[in-house]
């Protein structure tokens, strides 16, 4: 049996209380998103979600809040003990919204990767694992970094490497800051969790100049 995984941004810009009219934007990839995610916990028994944390942290069942960037949203399972939004890793918390948009109940935790060779975590057949990820942030003028054509050529080939696998596009970390790929090492991890696996769903869009990539594999 194949372990289900699902590829999701990591943007807080996807949550329409952080981002106001500027949400539209993704509100179909959103939707999209959801209902990738509940259709891939159906037989699961716990999430696991990995994504870059610089400071390679885990944490396990929590609830928190999306406080750091302005909105007090609580995210994550009611029942789950709290923690301060200074504890979570970023990546966590977007999934946790994405988790609750979809009303998944299923306990939750969360293995930060860093480094230019992170290692994989180890994950249970009936887990759903969701790796949080962006592409390049060099994609536009007004993107997070200034354009760049090295990360216009790197996110599409990660559109295309969602449906024809093989090695995972990669100029390696000292590229990847130039261009804005922060979470090179949650690629890297996701790449070896699929297998060479074409993913039976995928999506991708860049409404920020920042590459946003969904996909499931199963």
């Amino acid at each position: 049996m194949n372990t289900s995984v699902v590829l999701v941004p990591g943007a807080p810009a996807l949550v329409p209380v952080l981002s106001g009219s500027a949400a539209a934007d993704s509100a179909r990839q959103v939707d999209e998103m959801v209902r990738v995610l509940r259709r891939a916990a159906e037989d699961a028994t716990a999430v696991r979600v990995v994504g870059a944390d610089s400071g390679g942290r885990s944490l396990g069942d929590v609830r928190s809040t999306l406080a750091r960037w302005g909105a007090d949203v609580p995210v994550g399972r009611p029942g789950a003990p709290p923690a301060p939004h200074e504890a979570v890793p970023d990546a966590a918390l977007i999934a946790w919204w994405l988790l609750d948009r979809a009303q998944i109940g299923l306990t939750r935790g969360f293995t930060g990767v860093t480094g230019p060779s992170p290692t994989t975590p180890q994950v249970a057949a009936d887990d759903l694992v969701v790796v949080v990820a962006d592409g390049p942030a060099s994609l536009a003028p007004r993107a997070p970094v200034p354009e760049d054509p090295r990360g216009v050529a790197l996110d599409a080939r990660l559109g295309r490497w969602l449906r024809d696998p093989g090695e995972l596009p990669d100029h390696g970390a000292a590229v990847a800051e130039e261009i804005g790929w922060w979470s090179r090492p949650a690629w890297l991890v996701l790449a070896d969790l699929v297998g060479g696996r074409a993913a039976r769903e995928r999506l991708s869009w860049a409404p920020f100049g920042v590459g946003y990539h969904c996909g499931w594999w199963s």
